[in-house]
């Protein structure tokens, strides 16, 4: 169980970031990785789960560089789509087509 706030250690023994998530899905039993923050303004960064090394509830290992992670990209949730049933248009509800 990987706890927030556990601590992320970079393959170079820096103390990098915090989990601040983790990211997958809990019902299908699916781990894609954890979205961590580093320092008090920086937004969340996704690390693979390929990359992770080590799970300890209040420390993560990670197979990367303080430098890599700080180069990864911001990460963001993909929205939610809700796709809705095609309704017919006012005039086909009105004229009946």
């Amino acid at each position: 169980m990987i706890e927030s706030g556990a601590r992320v250690v970079t393959s170079d023994g820096e103390d990098s970031a915090s989990v601040s998530r983790v990211v997958g899905d809990a019902d299908a039993d699916v781990f894609t990785g954890i979205a961590v923050k580093s320092g008090l303004l920086g937004g969340e960064r996704l690390i693979p789960s390929e990359r992770v090394t080590g799970i300890w509830p209040e420390r993560i290992e990670v197979a990367m560089t303080k430098a890599d992670l700080e180069g990864l990209p911001p990460y963001e949730d993909a929205p939610v789509v809700r796709l809705e049933p095609e309704r017919p248009g006012f005039f086909s509800r009105l004229f009946g087509r």
